[in-house]
């Protein structure tokens, strides 16, 4: 039932707004597709997670573009809460910027747009888009989806303290990185790699008591990854590197 809302609020999407060439948007130095997914990953707390994305006019010739942002609530986990800023910050009730930022041509607005999202200690998946748009041209617009995806928290904290895994290093990563980790206690972990859109590119096994874990990344294409170890079916911890070679 989800999917089926889902692709229906994509339609009407689609089917309000024609995406254009003169803005992009781009997520912690990453560029973005007119109409990418990006998933956000959490633990169910009381805690914003917190997107950023920098938008660029890429306009030639003294053509600067008055930009408006909306943001469109796909599916949400019950209970949750997302607001946006904009310049300022608006309640979960305003679901349209009501002024836009002029942005110059060939120039990046790399402080004013930020998407929260609150999950109030619920877990699951709740899906956000953000439209940006010429106010001149609403035909002339790009958009994101956000997928901020939580976890329970509910993990014993004698498994928690069990298991200890390092920050990745070096970061940025070249042809690899690498984790130390301990387990205190015979069980099996393990460290999942995702791309910056949510999908599993390697997964690793680990079941002695300590070591590194160094992981090939002379063939990952340059940008961000995420990072979760789980054991016993639950996520202890998560991060990010970035790969640039």
């Amino acid at each position: 039932m989800i999917q089926k809302l889902f692709t229906l609020s994509m339609l009407l999407l689609a089917s309000v707004f024609t995406f254009g060439q003169s803005l992009s948007l781009s997520h912690e130095g990453t560029a973005l597709e007119p109409f990418e997914t990006v998933t956000m990953h959490g633990e169910a707390t009381n805690t914003e997670m917190v997107i950023e994305l920098d938008v660029t006019n890429t306009r030639t010739g003294n053509d600067s573009i008055a930009v408006l942002v909306k943001k469109v609530e796909n599916y949400l986990i019950e209970g949750s809460e997302n607001t946006f800023c904009w310049g300022l910050c608006f309640p979960p009730w305003v679901y349209e910027a009501p002024s836009s930022i002029y942005i110059v041509d060939g120039t990046i607005n790399e402080i004013d747009f930020s998407g929260h999202y609150n999950p109030k200690t619920n877990p699951g998946e709740s899906s956000i888009s953000y439209v940006f748009w010429d106010e001149a041209n609403p035909n002339d617009s790009v958009m994101v989806t956000v997928l901020f995806t939580t976890l329970e928290t509910a993990i014993g904290d004698e498994l928690a303290s069990n298991v200890t895994l390092s920050e990745p290093y070096p970061n940025p990563a070249n042809d690899f990185v690498s984790f130390d980790y301990e387990l205190e206690s015979p069980q099996a972990v393990d460290v999942k790699i995702y791309s910056l859109v949510g999908s599993l590119v390697q997964e690793y096994s680990i079941n002695n008591g300590f070591g590194n874990l160094r992981i090939n990344t002379d063939r990952y294409v340059e940008g961000l990854y995420f990072f979760s170890l789980y054991a016993g079916g639950k996520e202890l911890k998560s991060g990010k590197f970035i790969v640039r070679h």
